[in-house]
């Protein structure tokens, strides 16, 4: 069997497999191969079949990952169970059942949650759930 057709071959197991994936990077490396797989077909000896396939899958990756980083959506992928129980620090109160507090470096809107009672006094509160981007304190 000719180099080309094991190149080819090769990509079209991995275009295949890339359909169970979904996420590029076994597509980015096929097409390195069938690259590869095309300079073979035009007489370029093993090391350059070798190389050529190497950078094209190599370059292809890190262009699906830099554009998967740049494309990045942070925010949808926010657990906010971990946020659940942890301590705020009244900054200010806006009413008896709305303030601004300091969680995490920055200054967040809270409101009291329906069971606890107001108590201007007190400085520590517990993060009770989220709604929106306020904390709900009690």
């Amino acid at each position: 069997m000719e180099a080309y057709w094991i190149w080819w071959l090769v990509a079209v197991v991995l275009v295949i497999a890339e359909m169970s994936s979904a996420t590029f990077y076994l597509l980015a490396v096929a097409f390195g191969l069938a690259v590869a797989g095309l300079v073979a077909y035009l007489g370029m000896d093993w090391s350059s079949q070798v190389a050529i396939a190497a950078v094209l899958c190599s370059a292809s990756v890190a262009g699906i990952y830099r554009w998967k980083e740049q494309h990045a959506r942070p925010h949808e992928n926010v657990n906010f169970a971990n946020e659940i129980g942890q301590t705020v620090h009244i900054v200010s109160w806006s009413d008896e059942h709305h303030a601004r507090v300091s969680y995490r470096g920055a200054e967040w809107d809270a409101e009291l949650a329906s069971t606890a009672a107001a108590d201007p006094a007190r400085q520590a509160w517990l993060i009770k759930g989220i709604v929106g981007n306020r904390l709900i304190i009690g």
